[in-house]
């Protein structure tokens, strides 16, 4: 600048009126922009989807730089024509704060879909400023933007500023998926107890998305859906169907499908179809498996007396019943019961039981053929001989523990004694 001053002054150049020229050791003077007179400034920039509910707008802080705002010059906020959404106008109070905030209606009023006003109850000053909350957007129907919105004065389309922030509308992407998409299931037959399975439904696309639920059997001869609940799930007019609304993208829900397996026998196969299919595309949708195997268990009992054939009064005679579990399940709450015939008498204290380990039972005796089971053998009972009891004549064991279905540890033996009189 030095030098360029120099050549200025050599060759006596005159400088236009109003140009300042600034050299080595001059300070410059640059005139300061001008402040906008109305301005609008939402929060943050917004993404909607195509199809979304009602949407909260961010906050919107709107200064009034001149003091142009007054009853008469109210506020509008106008949504451009870009954007192929409208105000919810079920809003009917927003919140509205900042240094003017007792100048403003919070009632707002919708002048056109696109279009809210804000109804001024005492001028504005310069520097006053509001910040609208509450207001929402609604009816998303197309792709559209980024674009922002306008401020007005006095009317919809008397634009005074935009918003320095944007709203975009993406297209809406439907997709699902389904978890498991196969698993397998062991079941007895339901016998008024119900079994229940849980799949997850993922929305893998975008936004929020409704999917109805159904369920369906192959071949239908053993499962019976009885409901379908969870979260947000409500159930159709059959226990098939239902509907799980509103799933947003990355955040999986789980239905549970509570059913119940038919009296059939053992082996049998039947599998539960759960398909999530999007309310909005029926063509999108995806599928779990269950395949459910019923089991059962089957008892057999062998029953043998020691010493065999005909013998005298006074022998004892040692009667085993082994027990096995057959059947493709371990077997709960079993129950054997044996019956003393009156030409022989039970040996008190003769009762032994091998059974697998973790296996306990419970014996009990009746004197009245079975109708009560509290009578505690006693020797001599009923002019039995010392050590005998002729009163008893049902014996009962109870299994505390289920029977396994697998060998070695399915099979047990009961056994007592009892003397022909």
């Amino acid at each position: 600048m030095a030098c360029a001053c120099s050549y200025l002054m050599k060759t006596r150049f005159s400088l236009p009126a109003g140009i300042v020229l600034a050299c080595a050791g001059v300070a410059a003077s640059v005139a300061p922009l001008a402040a906008q007179n109305q301005t609008i400034s939402s929060a943050t920039n917004q993404s909607f989807i195509v199809g979304d509910s009602s949407t909260a707008a961010s906050a919107m802080t709107i200064t009034d730089n001149q003091g142009s705002f007054n009853p008469g010059h109210d506020i509008y906020i106008v949504i451009p024509a870009a954007l192929s959404m409208i105000w919810d106008n079920t809003v009917t109070t927003v919140t509205i704060t900042g240094s003017a905030a007792a100048k403003v209606s919070t009632t707002p009023t919708y002048t056109s879909n696109s279009c809210v006003q804000l109804s001024l109850l005492a001028k504005f000053v310069a520097g006053d400023q509001i910040v609208v909350s509450g207001l929402k957007f609604n009816s998303f129907t197309a792709a559209g933007g980024p674009a922002s919105l306008t401020l007005g004065l006095k009317a919809c389309n008397s634009t005074v500023a935009t918003d320095d922030k944007t709203k975009t509308i993406a297209a809406k992407v439907y997709a699902v998926s389904v978890s498991p998409h196969g698993t397998t299931a062991s079941q007895l037959p339901s016998n008024g107890t119900n079994y229940t399975v849980g799949f997850t439904v993922s929305n893998t696309g975008n936004g929020y998305t409704s999917y109805d639920l159904l369920t369906s059997r192959r071949p239908g001869t053993v499962i019976t859906t009885v409901s379908i609940t969870g979260t947000g799930v409500t159930q159709g007019g059959n226990p098939d169907s239902a509907r799980i609304a509103n799933v947003l993208a990355g955040s999986p829900v789980t239905a549970t499908v509570t059913y119940s397996v038919g009296n059939v026998a053992g082996g049998s196969v039947d599998t539960l179809v759960f398909k999530a299919r999007a309310v909005g595309s029926s063509a999108t949708a995806d599928t779990g498996k269950m395949t459910l195997t019923v089991v059962r268990p089957s008892m057999s009992v062998a029953k043998s007396v020691n010493p065999t054939g005909t013998r005298p009064p006074g022998t004892d005679l040692t009667y085993a019943m082994t027990i096995t579990n057959v059947g493709t399940t371990s077997a709960a709450s079993v129950v054997l019961v044996d019956t003393l015939r009156s030409t022989v008498q039970f040996k008190v204290g003769s009762v032994s039981n091998s059974l697998p380990a973790g296996v306990a039972v419970i014996v009990d005796y009746s004197n009245d053929g079975g109708a009560t089971w509290t009578y505690a053998p006693a020797s001599g009972a009923c002019s039995a001989p010392a050590g005998y009891d002729r009163c008893v004549n049902r014996l009962r064991w109870r299994l505390q523990n289920p029977l396994s279905s697998t060998a070695p540890d399915n099979t047990g033996t009961l056994q007592f004694v009892a003397q022909i009189r």
